[in-house]
Parts: structure tokens; C-alpha cells; sequence
């Protein structure tokens, strides 16, 4: 994975969640993850009450605190880039070659409300052995469930909160440009 590379879930629903749920998906797995809202420490009560956030970063806590991660929300209707995302996605499954995956992955996309981007952070990039990967898994499963949400996954494809791979990406990664300009 580069630093460019996002991994992304497509919700369909306009509302947030609260980031006590994100947190409790992490707790449950036994994760030594924290969040944060802010520049440093992590979310307060309120703050992780709140489901209109706009931005979480994961925090990776041993074998010392570091942030592994930044996670944003953005809403469609607010923001001329996730609508171009969206499209990028959208004439990216027009390439591949599974018309009932096809089929759903681009419905899906196109009653997209919000976007939630996660951008790997250098900590993790510099340890391909990091902790941290295994808990994206529990990261992207979470926000899908709670929004109804798609998963991306940069050269893999999209799947549904239960993992379940619904189109496999099946074109050059040097050709995509779905990330936005991160």
C-alpha cells in the first residue's frame, strides 16, 4: 500500500455514528486502540457521543502511543470531491468484467451519501507487521455496518460489512484515480 492509497466505505445513510461504537467494535477485539478528535489524547465523553464528526484518528497504544491512522466523513451533498470520487468509482466498475457485482457495487455507489476515508498513517506504512493492520479490518466492517455502508479496498475491490468480496478489482492500480488527490 502506498501513502495514497485510501481505503474507503460508501454509506448510504446521511447520518453519522457515534465513535463509542467504533471504539467498542475495537475494545471487543481486544485492540490497544484509542481515539482521538483532536491533536492529541483521546475523545472526550461528548466527543465520542457525537455522530456528526467529521474526523478520527485511530491511535495505536503499544509498545507506546502513535497515531496508525486518520478517518474522515465526508458528506456528498457538502463536497464536490467525494461526488467526483464517487463517479471515479462508478466508471471503474464499468470496466470490470462481473455484471451482477457490477450491478450492485454501482446501485450501491450511486445512493452514496457519505464517504468515509481511511488514510494509513506513516507508523503503520513503515511496519508491514504493525498491530494495527489486523484492527482495520474490525475499522472498516464497524463504519459499514453502522451506515450501511460498501468497503473499498485498493487493489482488492469492494465488499460488504460481513467481508464478503461483492466485485474484484481487476485493472491496473496505476490507472486509478478514485482516491481523490491525497
Amino acid at each position: 500500500m502506498t501513502a495514497e492509497t485510501l481505503l474507503q466505505v460508501f454509506s448510504t445513510d446521511i447520518e453519522g455514528f457515534a465513535l463509542r461504537t467504533l471504539q467498542g467494535a475495537l475494545r471487543s477485539a481486544e485492540y490497544p486502540a484509542s481515539l482521538g478528535v483532536g491533536i492529541a489524547g483521546e475523545a472526550t465523553e461528548a466527543e465520542m457521543e457525537a455522530t456528526d464528526w467529521d474526523a478520527a484518528i485511530l491511535r495505536w497504544k503499544t509498545p507506546e502511543l502513535h497515531e496508525v491512522a486518520l478517518i474522515d466523513r465526508e458528506l456528498r451533498a457538502d463536497s464536490p470531491d467525494v461526488e467526483a470520487i464517487i463517479e471515479a468509482h462508478v466508471q471503474s466498475v464499468a470496466n470490470g468484467d462481473d455484471p451482477t457485482g457490477q450491478l450492485i457495487v454501482t446501485d450501491h455507489l450511486r445512493k452514496t451519501r457519505a464517504v468515509y476515508s481511511v488514510q494509513i498513517l506513516p507508523a503503520m506504512l513503515l511496519d508491514e507487521d504493525h498491530g494495527a493492520w489486523a484492527a482495520l479490518d474490525t475499522v472498516l466492517r464497524c463504519i459499514a455496518a453502522q451506515t450501511g455502508g460498501l468497503i473499498w479496498l485498493a487493489g482488492e475491490g469492494y465488499c460488504d460489512s460481513d467481508g464478503e468480496l461483492l466485485l474484484a478489482e481487476n485493472y491496473d492500480e496505476e490507472d486509478d484515480d478514485t482516491g481523490g488527490d491525497d
